[in-house]
């Protein structure tokens, strides 16, 4: 009856001990994910960051003189278009025929 106490002894010790080192390696295992998680997150926030800021970017510092340049071009144009007779000729048959 001792020699059966004594393992049963020996044999909970052994599970408590076989216990123990799963909860370490359960520890490291979750600092892991929650280290990995935080990590995605801030590269996720800085992707989006990245996906709508680079469009304005490149509007500002690439686009916006050309838009300019052609906005100023389209006035002259469109101003330019008026003077001629033709069209005001076409404007005043247009207005007096109505």
């Amino acid at each position: 009856m001792t020699t059966e106490k004594g393992n049963s002894k020996a044999k909970l010790e052994r599970l408590i001990r076989r216990n123990s080192e799963l909860l370490a390696e359960n520890n490291r295992l979750l600092k892991k994910m929650y280290r990995h998680a935080l990590w995605s997150f801030w590269v996720r926030m800085l992707w989006y960051t990245v996906m709508v800021g680079l469009p304005f970017i490149f509007y500002f510092y690439v686009l916006e003189p050309y838009v300019a340049t052609f906005g100023s071009s389209y006035e002259t144009f469109v101003n330019g278009m008026n003077v001629l007779p033709v069209l005001q000729d076409i404007e005043q048959l247009l207005q007096g025929g109505q």
